[in-house]
């Protein structure tokens, strides 16, 4: 599935340094209103932001979408599943050891633990699949 957004994905593409873990989460709150919200929770509990933690409350984002099926899904919330997966994938194609590591293990490899994953790994991009591949 070719995904293109154009708020602000793009100009991280062109950056000289990579990709963090902050930068990520402002990437995945950009696309979603409900991880915008877990976000402030999130930071609430804790009063920091832990990205593996937080790759939970993507992974509950992402299957709450799957609930009716991946064709629902993707009718109901397909712009918002949409830029999540841009933002993973661009994450992971950009970015720095750590946000690389926090959604290989916390989002793709977790995510190969749910019930949703066979609907999941269809959206996953091809440094996702590449990754999981590779181990």
């Amino acid at each position: 599935m070719a995904m293109a957004r154009d708020d602000g994905m793009r100009e991280r593409r062109t950056r000289s340094r990579p990709m963090s873990c902050a930068e990520l989460v402002e990437g995945l709150c950009a696309a979603s209103v409900p991880l915008r919200e877990a976000r402030r929770r999130h930071v609430e509990a804790y009063e920091t932001l832990i990205p593996h933690v937080f790759m939970g409350d993507v992974l509950k984002r992402v299957g709450a979408c799957f609930v009716a099926g991946a064709r629902n899904a993707l009718a109901h919330d397909g712009e918002e599943m949409r830029g999540i997966f841009d933002a993973l994938e661009e994450g992971m194609a950009t970015g720095d050891r750590e946000t690389r590591n926090v959604i290989a293990i916390s989002f793709v490899r977790d995510g190969e633990l749910e019930l949703f994953f066979d609907d999941l790994y269809p959206l996953l991009g091809p440094t996702m699949r590449r990754q999981m591949r590779g181990r």
